[in-house]
């Protein structure tokens, strides 16, 4: 395998599913990786019901400082404030209609004497106007203060300690009602996370075992081992984002923000006029981030094919004296991967900086605009009517605990941010390595293959590798059963290449392979490999025990049989005397 990354320019054209290209849709891949999590519908519905859960017990808990504050520091019992707020709308409306009626008779009287048309006339119907605008403000507060005052008599406590013993027991229960909805929302958002990398790994190594050489050769060792361990790591981390943080935090803020709109809409509206600026920046430092991210994936595939060959090859190196070079090479990409951290980290630095400005920004918006008219009690700002009535100390408190509740998930939604930009690189280079067709596909419709010995024939044989001329030109032989060929040439000339034709590990570019008059290509992978024997150039030995090395080809041969194998390839006494645990000893890495 060559140190060149797999082409990561498959992932900016159609799949094979159809879908659109990833310059139309960004997240395209990463929303793959969601689709597949999707398989654990339940436990993504049980965490989203939790997440609405947390976003209702985090509104209704900085929804409690209103009757704190209202109710609580003035003194007073439930049942007597909603008595007065009764008493209070009853006299208002009565108020207002009265002052209607005369300015009304005024008006009337005026266009009467046919001054109709007079500056006065004209402030007489201004000031009727302002009472028609403000009745209906002050008529809704009454009828829900009549909606509630029974609720509240038959419910809630009477006595002014007794109130506050309630708010207290309200916000204990509620604060403990709400961190065990976050924790099983955490653990249900974790069990899908892991279990979609679990997913994306065995299929990743599933895709990969069935590939050709060829296109596996198009790979490093280092890379396609970070793409399925770091990868698929940072794929199910921006899922567990998605479905976790990315749903919970919004859901907390939209509980705010609903709060806040029921309170004083037009002064929400007025806070959050700097949003559109504060979403442009952070558009811009998404471009820049998933490009930072892009470069250090590719730059740490980079580091660990250095590190594998390095370790591989430890021989050579060692016997070449080349330590002082594999050491500069790792450290100048390792370098390399640190400065590409750093840039990673000062992205999400500046995106966390312009959510918190983004937060503050809307409390003094709003500090400014409800203290001007709280303190002046006025309902209008700049000409521009902002409430019904004029706002209480206690209303636009609880407004502000809304918002600063709200700026709590904008502030966190900043950690986000440099994960679903991980989440999307990785998703670009791990789909279209799964999208790979191998080019020495198993036949759909398979032929037997012949169960005795059979002729094997060349005919004009031609290969090339992609990277360079052909390697075999025209080549054409018959082996009858029972006789030997031997290929004999310089390095280069193509040996080991035509060896690798039998099995199937390359297809020739042009000719024809054949067993018995059937071309190779009929016969299904599995049968075909099994048919021929195999001898490496390399010694290769796997992680496990001698007996399940010599066991590898044929993993239901007996005991018996393996050491039968082992006797006729003269390495029985060896493995029995030689090694402490004989059969059993562990050898490989």
């Amino acid at each position: 395998m060559t140190d060149s990354a797999s082409p990561d320019a498959a992932s900016a054209s159609p799949n094979r599913k159809g879908t659109f290209p990833r310059l139309i849709n960004p997240f395209r891949n990463l929303f793959r990786a969601c689709g597949m999590a999707f398989k654990y519908r339940w436990s993504l519905l049980l965490s989203a019901l939790c997440s609405i859960g947390v976003a209702f017990m985090w509104g209704a808990n900085i929804g409690a400082v209103y009757p704190f504050v209202e109710v609580v520091l003035a003194g007073k019992s439930t049942h007597e404030w909603i008595d007065e707020r009764i008493e209070s709308s009853t006299q208002k409306l009565t108020d207002l209609d009265a002052q209607r009626a005369a300015l009304a008779t005024q008006l009337s009287q005026l266009e009467t004497a046919g001054q109709g048309s007079s500056d006065e006339s004209q402030q007489l119907r201004t000031r009727i106007a302002k009472l028609e605008n403000d009745r209906p403000g002050v008529a809704a507060q009454h009828s829900w203060s009549l909606w509630a005052q029974p609720i509240i008599h038959r419910w809630l406590p009477s006595g002014p300690f007794s109130t506050l013993v309630f708010m207290v027991v309200f916000l204990v229960v509620g604060t403990i009602l709400k961190g065990a909805l976050l924790v099983a929302n955490m653990v249900l958002v974790a069990r899908v996370g892991q279990r979609t990398i679990l997913d994306l790994q065995n299929l990743f190594f599933r895709r990969t075992l069935d590939l050709d050489l060829g296109t596996l050769g198009t790979s490093g060792t280092g890379d396609l081992v970070g793409r399925i361990r770091g990868e698929t790591g940072a794929i199910g981390n921006a899922v567990m984002t998605l479905y976790g943080k990315l749903l919970r935090e919004p859901l907390k803020m939209v509980a705010c923000l609903t709060g806040a709109a029921l309170i004083n809409w037009r002064l929400l509206l007025l806070s959050v006029i700097i949003c559109p600026f504060a979403s442009y920046i952070m558009i811009r430092l998404a471009q820049s981030s998933k490009r930072a991210n892009k470069r250090s994936m590719e730059e740490s595939a980079k580091l660990m094919n250095r590190l594998f060959q390095a370790l591989t090859y430890i021989k050579v190196v060692k016997a070449f004296t080349m330590e002082k070079h594999e050491r500069a090479r790792f450290k100048h990409t390792a370098n390399d991967v640190y400065k590409r951290g750093m840039k990673i980290a000062f992205y999400g630095a500046l995106a966390r900086l312009n959510n918190e400005v983004l937060g503050i920004g809307i409390i003094c918006l709003s500090l400014l605009a409800g203290g001007w008219l709280v303190l002046r009690e006025e309902t209008q700002l700049f000409g521009i009517t902002m409430c019904d009535t004029a706002m209480t100390a206690g209303q636009l408190l609880t407004f502000y605990a809304f918002l600063i509740g709200a700026a709590d998930p904008i502030r966190k939604m900043g950690d986000v941010y440099n994960l679903m930009q991980t989440g999307v690189v990785a998703a670009d280079r791990v789909f279209p390595m799964l999208d790979r067709e191998s080019r020495v596909p198993s036949p759909k419709k398979p032929v037997a293959i012949p169960k005795q010995t059979a002729v094997l024939e060349f005919q004009d044989v031609r290969f090339s590798y992609d990277t360079g001329g052909e390697v075999l030109k025209g080549l054409t032989f018959r082996l009858e059963p029972g006789t030997a060929l031997a290929i004999v040439g310089a390095n280069g000339c193509g040996k080991s290449t035509l060896v690798n034709l039998l099995p199937r590990f390359y297809d020739p570019t042009a000719g024809t392979i054949t067993l018995d008059g059937t071309a190779i290509n009929q016969f299904r992978l599995k049968d075909l490999r099994r048919y021929v024997g195999y001898v490496t150039q390399q010694t290769m030995v796997f992680d496990d025990s001698i007996m399940e090395n010599i066991r590898y080809g044929n993993p239901n041969r007996t005991d018996e049989e393996v050491i039968e194998a082992a006797k006729r390839a003269h390495a029985h006494t060896f493995i029995t005397t030689q090694l402490e645990d004989g059969y059993a000893t562990r050898v490989g890495e």
